[in-house]
């Protein structure tokens, strides 16, 4: 019998929770001699129509999404690659739709064994407006899925 598990995912919100689910992650990729998948899905700005005010409309400019984009790589790259452990093979995964979906689409594109991730990335008002992107996740995954609760010391 091999490794329980050959490849993990991490997603990330770059929230606390993400942090500790990065931990979490990166430790395990190494106990199992796992590779990690790093995913990182924003919200498509282009599913949802041009906002209309009463004197203007508003249209998202291609290059403020290419903005993010890279600010998400640059973050990625100080917070998560810039940590693993020298040899321990890990991939990008960048998407753009509706987190939960492109989250599920990677684990399944990949071949995800876990999937480690927050417990809680948005709060407050976005938490109620759109609902936790863990929760979905853990409903419809075709892979085991540990949340990570961000504890304070």
């Amino acid at each position: 019998m091999g490794p329980l598990f050959k490849k993990i995912g991490f997603c990330t919100d770059f929230s606390e929770n993400a942090d500790q689910a990065f931990i979490v992650a990166r430790d395990l990729a190494v106990q199992f001699g796992a590779s990690i998948e790093i995913i990182h899905a924003t919200t498509n700005l282009a599913l949802f129509p041009p906002v209309h005010a009463t004197y203007m409309t508003v249209e998202y400019d291609p290059k403020f999404i290419e903005e993010i984009t890279q600010a998400a790589l640059k973050s990625i790259q100080e917070k998560y690659e810039a940590k693993l452990p020298e040899g321990l093979p890990y991939e990008v995964n960048l998407r753009s739709g509706y987190p939960a979906t492109e989250i599920l689409r990677v684990v399944e594109e990949k071949e995800i064994d876990l999937l480690v991730m927050g417990a809680h990335g948005l709060t407050g008002i976005a938490h109620v407006l759109f609902g936790s992107t863990a929760d979905r996740v853990v409903r419809k995954a075709a892979c085991s899925v540990l949340t990570v609760r961000f504890r304070n010391s």
